[in-house]
């Protein structure tokens, strides 16, 4: 197959005309869909959620049919986006943590089942049956008994100076309501331990593991899952959100540092090398190296146990009218569900300013890659349900606006049910009885300060999260945050003994719909006495 033509689509509502096209020798498009219908979605998608810059890819079996590059790095600048642009990937990251392990499994360094405990002797959740008896498996696949979101305010948002051990020490505070291997809340937490568990059994780091172990056998050369090296920071995509009705930078990613988080989210990756993570997985764990020889980077037995159902999810509704979906589970790092009566295999990944969508249908061998810089969940999801749909043979049906009148329904019923709080004044009298430092086990400590005009909420060590408070009543007041891409204010209950005084604090969203990697729930503060 000869190389496939590169595409820049440049939009005059958004970003700089450029007068650029990337292209290379025409190749054979897809199969199931045309190349102009693909290049005309991304424009309208980009022009709809105001995408600065959008990577599209398509692999049949072991052949890129189709790469698509568009937009720009970074709003009101000239790099364009190409098949070497870094995208975060954010969750999509998950599949790596647990190809990492099941590269030790096939080593027989580990064992799915495996107590944690074995690998990393400090480990500890609230429970000691279930700290006993909690397995590398119950670190993936989201049936811990921890709350949804549990944990994720120890690295997010960033910069904070919470460490992987003060993640594994505060993991001991966070409630376990859920039941242990009894339903399905999505964490973040239990990944980066998992990263950890890697690190423990190998002696490297999680970052150099997978880049060693992984990328660079398949040649990924164009992704990293620690630092970016200097001479490959001018391919960085930018993440962006919307403020003050523009789209805009939230916050410049330098690439400098190693991430607390990686192993759950961290990765930055392009077109180029994620197009060689999909064959590989097309594959069911095989290679071509560089020599043209056929290798197995994953045995195919532990890559059908990555695949294979682990905990059942619910089937919404709108899954069942837009897919006709009877199943939903998550294996080892990856969502499955049927569609249209296929299986297919996919995880989002979702970061504040980016989002990523990789899907499998191995029954037809053919995989699909959307990464945006935009923080816009129903831009991927657009994209991305116009090229399954062409492959499962479904009626055509226009995507983009089928998924804009169900973002509008939800509009109006979030309109309906939720109001914000009206909130009142502070006085000095209201201020002096909650000022004060309070701490919870394992967020750490927060100060409450007056300064005769404005009560003041502020984070000892996640420095984003400060922000005034605002009294509602009683003792209830709302946090609006400096930070306003955070959208999650959130209700803050100073509580009492039952003399009256002010002795502790908890929080919950004010938006029911705010990200829940937010989870205020979770925190429990205690006042300190002031000789603390």
């Amino acid at each position: 197959m000869q190389p496939i033509t590169m595409k820049q689509t440049v939009l005059s509502s958004l970003i700089i005309a450029l007068g650029l096209v990337l292209t290379c020798p025409a190749a054979a498009e897809p199969s199931k869909i045309s190349a102009a219908k693909i290049d005309a979605t991304a424009a309208r998608v980009m022009d709809t959620y105001s995408v600065p810059g959008m990577v599209v890819g398509i692999v049949e079996g072991d052949e890129m049919v189709f790469a698509g590059s568009y937009g720009v790095q970074e709003i009101n600048q000239p790099q364009p986006v190409t098949d070497k642009t870094l995208f975060k990937i954010a969750s999509v990251t998950k599949n790596f943590t647990t190809a990492a392990l099941a590269l030790l499994v096939d080593q027989g360094k580990l064992n799915w089942d495996d107590p944690v405990i074995d690998h990393i002797p400090e480990f500890r959740v609230q429970d000691p049956w279930i700290t006993r008896n909690f397995t590398v498996r119950d670190l993936l696949i989201h049936k811990s008994g921890l709350g949804l979101g549990a944990g994720d305010l120890m690295f997010w948002p960033t910069p904070n100076d919470f460490s992987r051990e003060d993640i594994l020490r505060g993991l001991r505070y966070l409630p376990m309501e859920g039941g242990f291997r009894t339903r399905y809340a999505y964490d973040n937490i239990l990944y980066v331990i998992a990263g950890e568990l890697a690190e423990r059994v190998t002696g490297q780091r999680w970052e150099t593991f997978v880049e060693e172990n992984l990328m660079r056998p398949l040649g990924m050369e164009y992704c990293f899952a620690g630092p970016v090296p200097e001479p490959y920071k001018n391919y960085l995509a930018q993440p962006h959100g919307w403020l003050d009705e523009q789209p805009q930078v939230v916050r410049r990613d330098f690439a400098d540092d190693y991430l607390t988080s990686a192993p759950a989210g961290g990765i930055r990756c392009s077109l180029r090398a994620m197009t060689k993570w999909m064959k590989m997985h097309n594959a069911r764990g095989a290679y071509v190296d560089k020599n043209g020889e056929q290798q197995q980077l994953i045995s195919a037995r532990q890559h059908a146990e990555m695949w294979s159902p682990q905990t059942i999810m619910n089937v919404g509704s709108r899954a069942y009218e837009w897919d006709n979906t009877h199943f939903a589970a998550y294996g080892l790092g990856w969502r499955m569900h049927d569609v249209d009566g296929l299986l297919r295999i996919h995880h989002t990944g979702t970061l504040h300013g980016m989002n990523a969508y990789l899907s499998f249908f191995p029954e037809l061998d053919v995989a699909f890659l959307v990464m945006l810089n935009r923080s816009h969940s129903d831009a991927r999801t657009a994209m991305m349900q116009t090229l399954i749909k062409a492959y499962t043979d479904a009626p055509e049906r226009d995507w983009l606006a089928v998924v804009q009148e169900w973002r509008e329904q939800v509009s109006q019923r979030r309109a309906a049910s939720f109001t914000e709080p009206e909130t009142q004044t502070v006085t000095d009298k209201i201020a002096n009885r909650v000022v004060g430092e309070y701490i919870d086990p394992w967020f750490g400590q927060v100060s409450v300060t007056w300064d005769g005009e404005h009560l003041r909420w502020t984070s000892h060590r996640s420095a984003r999260m400060a922000g005034e408070l605002f009294h509602i009543e009683g003792d209830t007041f709302a946090a609006r945050w400096d930070d306003r891409t955070h959208h999650a204010d959130a209700f803050v209950r100073f509580t009492s003994s039952l003399r009256g005084e002010i002795d502790g604090m908890i929080m919950a969203p004010i938006d029911p719909d705010a990200d829940w990697s937010f989870n205020f729930d979770d925190l429990k503060f205690t006042k300190q006495d002031v000789t603390d």
